[in-house]
This record gives structure tokens, sequence and C-alpha cells, in this order.
């Protein structure tokens, strides 16, 4: 039997996206222009055994969409949110998600964007994280004093060459938000406007 066909190729996009920034934006531009993929999913999401997110998940449902139309609004991929790990009645997990996806979406081939920095977490401190190295794909945008780990997935893409570097956080900018600053430029307009008027960040 021959090989059963990959009808497309997904760029998994994860995180907290709390607020979603510039950084996340130049991430996806990134991903864009230098790895042929059919699809972006933007995946916000839900607390995990080590992260709580403080905001919930409509504010950031809400502040994504704007951020995608400022941003993105003619992209030359498709680009949507999904709401796979939201969705989920338990805590959530990247292997589940990896899981979920595959059993999905069988003929899909998925590729999770990750930092450098937390390339090294992944087996020592993920739940069922020696599983996921081993077997997940993997896309690292190298970022500027980010040393890469000596161990490596076997399934890994790293895009260096020609990448427009970044170090803006949601950590960064959620300081300036409490600090009564309105967050731009690492924000657009219209997402300091929508934490304003939410009363978010305080």
């Amino acid at each position: 039997m021959g090989q059963t066909k990959v009808n497309k190729k997904i760029a998994i996009y994860g995180g907290a996206f709390s607020p979603p920034h510039i950084g996340h934006a130049i991430t996806m531009e990134n991903i864009i222009r230098l790895f042929p993929c059919d699809e972006i999913w933007v995946m916000p999401s839900a607390d995990r055994l080590d992260k709580k997110i403080g905001v919930n998940r409509n504010h950031r449902l809400k502040m994504l969409d704007l951020f995608l139309r400022d941003f993105f609004p003619r992209p030359k991929v498709i680009i949507q949110i999904s709401r796979v790990e939201l969705d989920r009645p338990k805590l959530t997990t990247t292997y589940e998600t990896k899981i979920e996806l595959e059993k999905q979406y069988p003929n899909y081939e998925f590729y999770f964007i990750i930092g450098a920095d937390i390339l090294g977490d992944i087996k020592q401190k993920w739940v069922r994280g020696k599983k996921l190295f081993d077997t997940a794909n993997f896309i690292v945008i190298k970022r500027p004093c980010v040393a890469m780990p000596r161990s490596l997935p076997s399934k890994l893409t790293i895009l260096d060459e020609n990448v427009i570097k970044d170090d803006t956080s949601s950590t960064f900018v959620r300081k300036l938000l409490s600090q009564g600053f309105l967050g731009t430029p690492y924000i657009t307009n219209e997402i300091a406007n929508y934490i304003k008027n939410n009363q978010l960040y305080q």
C-alpha cells in the first residue's frame, strides 16, 4: 500500500497571547516568508499544570481577532484561530494537542512553532515531553542572545537566515500596561483601546 497523501502542511503557533503583540506578528511573518506551509493555526492555550492564565479566553480571542485583522488583513497563507486547547475540558498539554490534531486530521502534517529558549525544557519538564520531543515536528526561530540546547529534536526546522529578530514579550507588555502605559507600539491601537475599555492588566 502507498503512503497516504498529506493534504496540508499546518504550522501551529501556540501561546497565551495575553496580549498579542508585535513580537507575535514578527514570528508569524517569518513563518509566512521562510517556511512553506499551507496554513497557520494560532492556538491560544488554556491553563496548564505549570501556568494559569489570568485573562479569560473570551478577551484573548477578541484581542487575537483584532490582532489578525490589523497585522494580517490579506495574508499569503490562510491564518485561523484554533480553539482546540481552549475547548478541552481539563488542563491542557501539547502532547495531547498533537494526538488530537493527528486523529482529527490524519492527512495533515503539523509543525509546532517553539522558541529556542524553551526547546531545552521539552524532554525534562513537559508532560509526555520525551515522547513529544521524539515524534513531533518543530519549527524554531532563532532569537538574539538565546543559545540552542545541545540535544535537539530529530524533526526540527531551524529558521535563522533572513529572519527578522525581535525580543518583545507579553510579560514586558503587561508590565507597561500595569504601569498605566497604553502598550503601543508593541500592541496595536485597537488592542490598546480594548484593554483599556475592559480594564485588563491593571
